[in-house]
């Protein structure tokens, strides 16, 4: 059961990921908000990056569990 929700909370930040500059567009349409766009959008990049790698790690260990 946590393996099919890790995997599904995955997805789900991997899409997010996919579509961050998108849905982070309109600020950075904004002159007066250009650069806290841009830092904005690194800060969710780096912190769904370390989401996804924990969510791995956990994945790993638990089918690793399975295996045994």
């Amino acid at each position: 059961m946590a393996i099919v929700k890790l995997k599904t909370s995955n997805q789900g930040l991997k899409l997010i990921q996919e579509n961050v500059r998108e849905q982070l567009g309109e600020i950075g349409s904004d002159p007066r908000l250009e650069g806290f766009a841009v830092d904005l959008e690194n800060l969710f990049e780096s912190y769904l990056d370390t989401w996804l790698k924990s969510n791995s790690e956990i994945l790993d260990i638990l089918e690793k569990d399975l295996e045994k």
